[in-house]
């Protein structure tokens, strides 16, 4: 399967009206008017990044993998077929609100809705962060990161991830069995999906977003502290996948890693692959005293259809 990368995510949350100041005034992103309930996100030129849907839990709705055409589309959907999967085809309405030229979607063995994309809509030179801010890393490499955290890793999983979707293995960090990271072929990120294995857990880790400055992963730092975000990990850079990062709580509950820098075609480091033997080469530490937050839970059925 020729996926280019993630193209977008979607979530529900009972606190949408806090992502309206949080997403542009600490993250930088710009928040998209609309009419509706839910809260759309740009990190760049594309209709959106991210969405929010109203809803009594905070829960991964959805991920979106961007295929590079048509071509590609159809392929994606006989190779599902092929793997044993029958792929729901959305309707115009649905391709509209996701904002693409026709989407399907799966549920996969991580119990997350995955869906395959073409034909993103966009409009040039029409972002405008929500603060001060030198830009987010996406084009050809998608948005980012997101991280699964599933009970087991099993043989489906194991097979869906390298077979169906063909993923490239990336590495495991310090955790070797507990972890485990993957990327589209033709991407140049070292991941955009990861796997937290927690036996009796299931639902979203965090999700990783990268900036073009350092300065701005600094600003940020700065505005979840002076706003009272309780922080996961402090600021570091991590040895596998050397980007400089920290992570905080969203207001949803789940972490969100702020991003700069690291490997861009990590082919290049063959040391990506082998064991590391600390996650990080300065900082990250973790903080212990965070108070507990809501679980985000994995997708097992579509939002509002």
């Amino acid at each position: 399967m020729d996926i280019v990368g993630l193209g977008y995510i979607g979530l529900t949350s009972a606190h949408v009206a806090d992502w309206r100041s949080y997403a542009p005034d600490v993250l930088g992103m710009q928040v998209r008017p609309s009419e509706g309930e839910t809260l759309l996100l740009r990190m760049d030129d594309r209709h959106h990044r991210i969405a929010l849907h109203p809803g009594q839990q905070e829960r991964l709705a959805y991920v979106g993998w961007e295929l590079l055409d048509r071509v590609a589309w159809d392929e994606c959907l006989r190779i599902l077929e092929v793997a044993g999967y029958t792929a729901d085809v959305a309707d115009r309405q649905l391709c509209d609100e996701r904002a693409v030229h026709a989407m399907a979607w799966i549920i996969g063995p991580d119990h997350v809705r995955h869906e395959f994309f073409y034909g993103a809509a966009f409009n040039t030179h029409t972002f405008l962060p929500g603060r001060p801010h030198h830009g987010f890393v996406t084009g050809d490499g998608g948005f980012g990161h997101v991280v699964v955290t599933v009970p087991e890793w099993t043989d489906d999983l194991d097979r869906f991830i390298e077979k169906v979707l063909s993923f490239k293995w990336f590495g495991s960090g310090a955790d070797v069995g507990k972890r485990r990271f993957y990327r589209p072929k033709r991407n140049h990120r070292t991941h955009s999906i990861g796997y937290s294995i927690v036996p009796g857990l299931l639902g979203l880790n965090h999700v990783g977003i990268e900036v073009n400055d350092l300065d701005d992963v600094g600003i940020a730092y700065d505005r979840v502290l002076e706003r009272g975000y309780p922080l996961m990990a402090t600021l570091g850079r991590h040895t596998q996948d050397p980007v400089i990062s920290f992570y905080h709580f969203s207001p949803s509950g789940f972490p969100i890693e702020y991003i700069h820098g690291g490997i861009e075609d990590s082919t290049a480091h063959p040391f990506v692959e082998g064991k590391s033997e600390s996650l990080s080469v300065w900082g990250h530490k973790f903080n212990t005293d965070a108070p507990r937050t809501a679980t985000v839970y994995a997708a097992t059925e579509s939002v509002g259809r």
